[in-house]
């Protein structure tokens, strides 16, 4: 059993449609040709579905594509083909699949050549349109049954055809009206299907070389007549008449005819399944081929109705390889237009890589060719175990392609020419297999581990080895939001037959960029099919801080956004008609995959004595088959990381080679993980100085920033030569200090406390800082009182902070080419030191003038403010992030607009927000600039919705 089943829940609905309520759904078989079993969901997996693939004609190729040439019918290339994986046919019909058509005229051009199976689907759509048009027309009653019959049964089969591609043959829809008119009147079959089930399930698929080495044990097939009423209501019921009176003999045979199948060769059904054994002896067919046939059943009285059911056999022999070198050649090869050639080999026992080499040996002639490679596992898309590639040869030329197999399993290899690459070509290709197995097949390495044993190995041959690790992408993993997740009811118009009503799940997740990148979600959880998921969708929308709508995808493609620096929200929109189901996943984590750059390469050691001691590193060898070599490979540490707000739910996603050939390097062997933990926290100098980081500041203040000075009345700088006792008691008195000063801005009246304090500690600027952080809080909450309250912020600054930091002593340091200490500090803490200082002069000149320009104007001092911007250019750029918002309450406090307008154009550049739109509108007002005014209005209601956009 593979992915593409007909019991999912997408393609139950579907076949519901179609035989509950009477619904002709003719849908798309594929664009995944050449190869076999590569039909898509669900016009090829859906029994009552009617899949079309897609043919070309001589008259299209001269009309639509100006080839100079024309060729016999034939269907396109890259078409798709059965069977699927329980043996159904997968292709009902085919129908021409290119057209020159209308386009939408964003296009910008009146028509466009489109091809593709989307395009034969419409075209059997509108036959089919026509068809019921002339029963309607005609009064002659029809069901889905009786319409899918006749296709199927009048359907032109050109030479040189085989079923996979075709299905029952080219749509001829004349043929069909007459059909139904012929039997209108007389058949029990209008209203009635034959469900035929067996083996895996709608047919028989034997693929692998264990399945046919022997003759198959017995295999049941049962049929199942299902009946419709002629009445053409939406939701049909059974016929109990019909029923009753229902009953036929029946003919089976097999078209092709196969000798390997054995069968009954009558059957009596009524209106109860039936069921019979078969059996499949396959020891005798051709290797390296596939072989195809249908058990038909056929009316023993009217003959002339066709096959009433079909019931396909599919058995893949494989062939074997050449056990010297494990490769397999095919000699002179013949390709004409569109020919195809398919070769299908059992992969030896611990193959992983194979190298397909084609050569065109034509003189003169180069040829566009398609290369198809497929292994087919359980429970798997066809698309995870597949390699494609279409190339010009040109001639006396070679290609050349790596690619991975699946040891043990039948891969088919599909060369084909291209359907309209002219002329015959001679040519020679083979396919030659390595081995590369490592122990454990999926590595998953941690930061806390410190290494990893890789146990390498070879099967078949002589191999060279040097890993080699190519990391890929950078996740991080994403939860959503407990208090943003909610389950709603859509609209009306989401309505399941019978009207079952369908629910949203909305998750919401908040990631932060530290830098510009690229960025890929992923969800993990849901596979990469949409009509074989049991959720019917699973989409994603990206906005940033504002609501601006960024991008969107969903679960199956890889959809990347370029980010830049800065907030974002993801919304995941999930949809189904049971609630319980969604309840289920409202935890539902996400990935978001940012491209790998700059991560250091991983180190291989040849002992595990050489890792530790970081000597005899692995570079490369030689090793025999059944040898295995042990690898050694050490892991990352945090601090490699790119920069993150943090590592918990981090992890490096890539893959790892073994080969030292450079063709087989290009082929990912395993996949490698790697995991990270939160680093270490590093230690504190002293226990004191933890604390007061810890209280003095506890919550960030927008004001200055929360660094403490030891800079006390009490402090004493040969503390060393206190005893154990006193230095205790000095630690608890300034953990008591840090305390009581992390309650000021947590207090409403916190006057008292503040007042004994300042009496204890005049020149500790923390507690200086915890005052003005409460006065802003009191600003930001209550307007009464404003300027009263700017001016003892002001007073604060000037009177307790500034007159504390020796500012000469700052720009002395500074002023040094090479700085020296005078008082015996190191180095490195004078640097810290005066950092600090440095920044305190910064911040505080800031803040002073900030709350000298929001004073009323007729109080401004603009001598004052002259004064503190020439201060702030002797220490930091003016033009610096953190001083902008100074400078612009600067230059409109001197009526400099210009100045001040182009600050905001800046700030606006690097991240746009509401606050500063607003701040550039209320300039735009004051100039009183009215088309400026107009137009910037209308700019913030696209830049900053109110609400997000929605996705259905």
């Amino acid at each position: 059993m593979y992915v593409n089943d007909n019991d999912r829940r997408l393609q139950e609905l579907f076949n519901e449609v179609v035989e509950k309520h009477g619904i002709l759904f003719v849908s798309s078989a594929g664009n995944n040709g050449p190869a076999l079993s590569t039909v898509g969901a669900p016009g090829s997996t859906c029994t009552s579905l009617i899949g079309v693939g897609g043919y070309v004609t001589p008259e299209m190729q001269l009309a639509e594509f100006a080839l100079r040439e024309t060729t016999p019918v034939s269907p396109f290339t890259w078409t798709s083909r059965g069977p699927c994986s329980d043996g159904w046919m997968g292709v009902c019909i085919s129908a021409p699949g290119a057209a020159i058509t209308s386009v939408p005229q964003f296009n910008l051009c009146q028509r466009q050549l489109m091809n593709g199976t989307s395009m034969a689907s419409p075209n059997a759509a509108g036959c089919i349109a026509l068809l019921l048009s002339a029963l309607k027309a005609e009064n002659i009653p029809y069901t889905p049954a009786l319409i899918r019959r006749a296709l199927m049964n009048t359907a032109c089969k050109p030479n040189d055809s085989d079923e996979f591609s075709i299905g029952a043959g080219l749509l001829q829809i004349h043929k069909a009206y007459d059909y139904i008119v012929t039997i209108s009147s007389e058949s029990p079959y209008n209203n009635v299907l034959f469900d035929c089930t067996g083996g895996a399930g709608r047919g028989i698929y034997l693929r692998e070389k264990e399945e046919t080495i022997t003759m198959t044990p017995d295999i049941r097939i049962t049929i199942r007549p299902k009946f419709f009423t002629k009445q053409k209501c939406s939701a049909m019921q059974l016929n109990q008449e019909c029923k009753i009176r229902f009953g036929c003999h029946l003919s089976l045979q097999c078209e092709p005819q196969a000798t390997w199948v054995h069968h009954a060769k009558y059957l009596d059904v009524s209106n109860i399944e039936r069921t019979m054994d078969i059996r499949l002896d396959p020891t005798q067919l051709t290797e390296g081929q596939a072989h195809y046939t249908e058990l038909q059943g056929y009316d023993i009285e009217k003959l002339q109705l066709g096959p009433l059911f079909r019931f396909p056999i599919t058995v893949v022999k494989p062939m074997s390889v050449r056990q010297k070198d494990y490769a397999v050649e095919f000699n002179q090869q013949s390709f004409k237009v569109g020919q195809i050639r398919r070769h299908f080999i059992h992969v030896p026992q611990g193959a992983n890589i194979a190298i397909f080499k084609f050569i065109n040996h034509s003189q003169d002639i180069s040829a566009v060719m398609n290369f198809h490679f497929i292994s087919l596992e359980p429970k798997k898309s066809f698309r995870l175990n597949e390699y494609e590639k279409m190339v010009r040869v040109n001639a006396q030329s070679t290609y050349e392609c790596v690619f991975k197999v699946q040891e043990s399993r039948t891969l088919e290899a599909c060369v084909a020419r291209w359907w309209s690459s002219l002329s015959t070509i001679d040519s020679t290709y083979s396919l030659k297999f390595h081995s590369f197995n490592v122990s454990p097949s999926t590595i998953h390495l941690s930061s806390t581990q410190g290494y990893e044993r890789l146990d390498v190995q070879t099967r078949l041959q002589l191999e060279d080895i040097q890993p080699t690790v190519t990391w890929k992408y950078f996740v991080q993993s994403l939860r959503p939001t407990a208090s943003d997740t909610k389950i709603q009811c859509l609209s009306h118009r989401d309505l399941l037959p019978g009207g079952k009503q369908i629910y949203e799940l909305l998750l919401t997740y908040n990631f932060n960029l530290t830098k510009a990148s690229e960025i890929q979600p992923k969800c993990p959880y849901f596979h990469e099919l949409l009509y074989d998921s049991e959720y019917e969708a699973a989409l994603w929308m990206c906005f940033d801080s504002n609501k601006q709508y960024l991008g969107a995808g969903d679960v199956i493609k890889d959809y990347t956004l370029k980010l830049e620096k800065g907030d974002y929200i993801i919304r995941m929109h999930i949809r189904h008609d049971k609630v319980d189901l969604l309840e289920k996943v409202k935890d539902l984590s996400i990935h978001l995959q940012h491209k790998a750059n700059g991560i250091p390469a991983l180190e291989f050691y040849q002992t595990l004595d050489g890792l530790h001691t970081q000597k005899k590193k692995f570079t490369s060898s030689k090793i025999h088959p059944g040898v295995i070599c042990p690898i050694f490979v050490t892991t990352l540490t945090e601090d490699k990381l790119p920069k993150v707000s943090s590592t918990t739910g981090v992890f490096l996603k890539g893959t790892i080679s073994f080969s030292k050939d450079e063709r087989i390097k290009k082929a990912d062997i395993c996949s490698i993980y790697h995991y990270f933990n939160e680093p270490a926290s590093s230690s504190s100098t002293s226990s004191g100085s933890s604390n007061a980081k810890k209280s003095s500041n506890p919550k960030k203040t927008s004001v200055l920033p929360s660094i403490s000075t030891t800079t006390t009345t009490t402090a004493t700088t040969d503390g060393s030569n206190d005893s154990p006792s006193t230095s205790k008691d000095q630690l608890f008195q300034e953990a008591l200090r840090d305390f009581k000063i992390s309650w000021i801005s947590k207090l409403d009246d916190s006057g008292k406390l503040y007042d004994e304090l300042q009496q204890e500690h005049t020149h500790h600027i923390p507690l200086y800082l915890a005052r003005i952080q409460q006065l802003e809080a009191q600003l930001k909450t209550q307007q009464q009182n404003k300027e009263e309250k700017l001016n003892q912020i002001i007073s604060i600054v000037q009177d307790k902070i500034l007159p504390v930091i020796d500012e000469n002593e700052v720009l002395k340091y500074y002023g040094q080419k090479t700085p020296t200490s005078s008082n015996g500090k190191d180095l490195s803490q004078l640097k810290i030191d005066m950092e600090k200082r440095r920044n305190w002069l910064i911040d505080s000149n800031i803040l002073l003038g900030n709350c000298l320009c929001d004073l009323p104007s007729s109080t401004q001092d603009m001598k004052q403010l002259n004064s503190i911007y020439k201060q702030l250019q002797k220490h930091i750029d003016i033009n610096d992030t953190k001083v902008l918002n100074f400078v612009y309450k600067y230059h409109l406090a001197n009526k400099n607009y210009g100045k001040a307008m182009k600050i905001l154009f800046k700030q606006l550049e690097e991240k746009s927000t509401n606050e500063l739109d607003t701040k550039l509108l209320q300039l735009y007002q004051m100039l009183d600039i009215q088309y400026l005014v107009q137009y910037q209005e209308r700019l913030m209601l696209s830049k900053y919705p109110t609400t997000y956009s929605p996705i259905f």
